[in-house]
């Protein structure tokens, strides 16, 4: 019944989703991640599903755990799906009665133009919310497989709908490939006992192949590159948790400083809730389960802004030493684009684009976590944590503009100068020519030859003549 939910009541909204479900192959409906998080009193128990099946046989089960035995604890079970397996799906949306919206607006790319992934009518449905943030990787093409071209964009090979973009190597930039994720959020209304259950929704890192889209053919992903050098190296994500002060204990003090690694973020939030960095208590609202999750997402959507600063100040690449960043346009003219590039303007004009659009998203972002809502409490660190990035955000989209705007002056200017140059040069050839015509009527006169000469029966004619436009020469030049 499920499965038929998503086929017609779905598909006038959400068509590509149902076609992508009805049309996963028998291992494609196992390819996927889940877990679950249960959370006791003072502990979480975490149980790695190996199949759908197992994830079933879990959902079903409705005994009272056996920590229940010694006093009554609420049952508060976070399930955690990375991709979208059509088994999984059909399970958890059964048995728990999730509707299927929840994850048809999970599976389209976040950077294609979308409508359907946020409803209109509710635009924060807190405890509920979903978000999408960019990221970038350090991976490359192998270009063994694939030796026509290395750039652009590939498909990934997942359930969910998603895109990597690459760099040309030879371009006006080189970087870390680009990616647009989504995570989502769904709970159920706690009980009277405390009890919930909630899943999150996260993407799949990139695996070892992607589509070519011009082809349509898997190419190989390399995630160690062959010249570690040729790809600017960044580290860019904040430290997530800074304590005002070091435990007494100094063998602590390096887990006090630990952090993911920022390649997936099902590994992540699961070492974060065995390590319970995510807090030790869990209250009735589900919200304070994924607090680290949307920690991670804010860390890695901040880095990702802050990569798109240091690309706009680079990009012009002056000669000699790195400049101060308030001054990023000083030398301007001493720059590799002091001249019209068409590579630049597109770069520019697709920043400006790139970037308001990315704004937009950051201020949809903040309304489906509730942040701008005074009906809704929302933790210091959530708003501090959206209002850097937002600024961040900002200020890059400042920078473009101002590019752009320096850009189209400098070229104008230049081509002013240009045409400054012809004009002089116009003008030259002008007086030239302006000389040509006297001296040619002065020869012509005094080409003058027979009867016309002085002395002759007709001298009378060559003054006529020469005395007039001698007259007119001279008060024209």
């Amino acid at each position: 019944q499920y499965m038929t939910l998503i086929q017609h009541e779905m598909k006038p909204f959400y068509p590509k989703f149902s076609a992508s479900i009805a049309e996963q192959s028998p291992s494609r409906r196992e390819q996927g991640r889940c877990a679950l998080v249960e959370f006791r009193r003072d502990a979480r128990q975490i149980t790695s599903f190996r199949s759908s099946a197992d994830l079933n046989e879990c959902l079903r089960d409705t005994s009272p755990p056996a920590y229940h035995e010694d006093g009554f604890i609420p049952r508060r079970r976070l399930f955690i799906l990375e991709d979208l397996p059509c088994n999984h799906i059909l399970a958890l949306g059964s048995q728990l009665r999730i509707p299927p919206n929840f994850f048809a607006g999970h599976w389209d790319d976040p950077a294609s133009p979308t409508f359907n992934h946020r409803d209109p009518f509710q635009r924060c449905m807190l405890p509920q919310f979903r978000i999408r943030y960019g990221m970038s990787t350090r991976v490359e093409i192998d270009a063994t497989c694939n030796p026509s071209g290395l750039t652009g964009t590939y498909a990934f090979d997942t359930n969910v709908h998603r895109y990597i973009h690459f760099y040309d190597r030879k371009g006006l930039l080189y970087d870390e490939p680009r990616i647009h994720h989504i995570m989502s959020f769904w709970t159920t209304d706690p009980t009277t006992d405390g009890s919930w259950d909630a899943v999150l929704l996260v993407d799949p890192p990139p695996q070892h192949r992607v589509i070519c889209l011009a082809t349509q053919s898997f190419v190989n992903l390399r995630h160690s590159l062959l010249d570690d050098d040729s790809m600017p190296k960044r580290f860019l994500n904040p430290q997530l948790n800074s304590p005002n002060e070091l435990p007494k204990d100094s063998s602590t003090w390096s887990a006090a400083h630990s952090m993911p690694r920022y390649k997936s973020m099902f590994d992540d939030a699961l070492q974060s809730y065995r390590t319970c960095q995510t807090g030790a208590h869990v209250t009735h609202d589900p919200l304070t389960a994924v607090e680290y999750p949307r920690k991670l997402v804010m860390s890695t959507l901040l880095a990702f802004v802050r990569r798109r600063y240091l690309n706009t100040v680079n990009v012009h690449k002056t000669q000699g030493p790195h400049i101060l960043r308030h001054n990023y346009l000083s030398s301007f003219s001493n720059s590799s684009i002091s001249c019209w590039n068409n590579e630049f303007f597109d770069f520019i004009l697709d920043s400006c684009a790139a970037m308001k659009e990315f704004s937009r998203e950051i201020d949809e972002n903040m309304t489906a976590l509730g942040l701008e809502s005074a009906q809704h409490i929302v933790p210091a660190w959530e708003v501090d944590g959206w209002k850097s990035i937002r600024d961040m955000t900002r200020a890059v989209k400042e920078m473009a503009e101002t590019l752009a705007t320096n850009y189209l002056q400098y070229v104008t200017i230049q081509e002013a100068h240009a045409s400054n140059g012809s004009a002089k040069s116009l003008s030259r050839i002008t007086v030239l020519t302006m000389l040509f015509i006297p001296l040619s009527t002065i020869a012509s006169i005094f080409s003058m030859s027979g009867d016309f000469l002085p002395g002759q029966t007709k001298s009378w004619i060559f003054w006529v003549i020469v005395i007039p436009v001698l007259a007119m020469l001279a008060c024209v030049y």
